[in-house]
């Protein structure tokens, strides 16, 4: 079987380097971006991995090539972008890390206008800075390829609910904390808002007439 795998972040990269070694690939190729993957042939290809990207490929691409990802999200209102960052706002501690099929919709407003298809799913822990999330995902994104290319061609798909409240994609402009909303949440609440915007997300900060405070990486210790 041969299979690209687009991916550009290092997390989804590392991935690719332990997949690449499934016995049931004759060649897996590596495309950090869109630009790459358009040069490409995709006649020559079986399947086309995506992992830890948020770009909509488009008709052309999803009706030339098979193609799937990891979606890191139990609920359909999280179909719709940042979803680590909406499940942990919301207070969501464990969630299903998901294979699911991208196709093209053009009435879906979910990200990559999928189908709300899914094969296999594990159990996905949000504990943790973004960091320790990301770590996690390298591991249960490799399970869920393995275990998708293992399964070919027995697949079965089945369909998450369809949900009407939609969680939108955040926008730098979100990681703003107003002083008055500070004073109204606990410090767990606090910790979470941070530690979820922590890189290559944009940070959550304060301001005042002094300046902008940015807040990476945050620990909390309960009493």
């Amino acid at each position: 079987m041969r299979v690209i795998f687009l991916a550009y972040r290092k997390w989804a990269i590392d991935v690719f380097k332990t997949i690449k070694k499934n016995p049931n690939l004759s060649e897996i190729l590596l495309c950090e971006n869109t630009k790459e993957l358009k040069k490409l042939d995709l006649k020559n290809f079986n399947l086309l991995l995506t992992c830890g990207t948020s770009d909509k490929l488009g008709k052309e691409i999803l009706e030339e090539i098979e193609t799937i990802g990891v979606h890191c999200a139990e609920l359909d209102r999280y179909s719709y972008g940042s979803p680590i960052q909406n499940q942990i706002i919301d207070g969501v501690k464990f969630t299903k890390h998901r294979i699911f099929k991208l196709s093209h919709n053009e009435n879906s407003i979910r990200t990559h206008a999928h189908d709300r298809l899914f094969s296999h799913e594990v159990d996905l822990d949000l504990s943790g800075n973004v960091d320790d999330i990301f770590s996690q995902m390298t591991s249960t994104s490799t399970i869920l390829f393995n275990k998708y290319l293992n399964d070919i061609p027995n697949i079965v798909w089945r369909e998450w609910p369809e949900e009407e409240i939609i969680r939108k994609k955040r926008v730098p402009s979100d990681s703003k904390l107003l002083k008055e909303q500070m004073l109204n949440m606990s410090t767990k609440e606090l910790y979470d808002f941070f530690r979820c915007l922590g890189d290559p997300y944009p940070n959550g900060y304060i301001e005042d007439e002094v300046g902008s405070l940015y807040i990476n990486k945050v620990s909390f210790k309960k009493k």
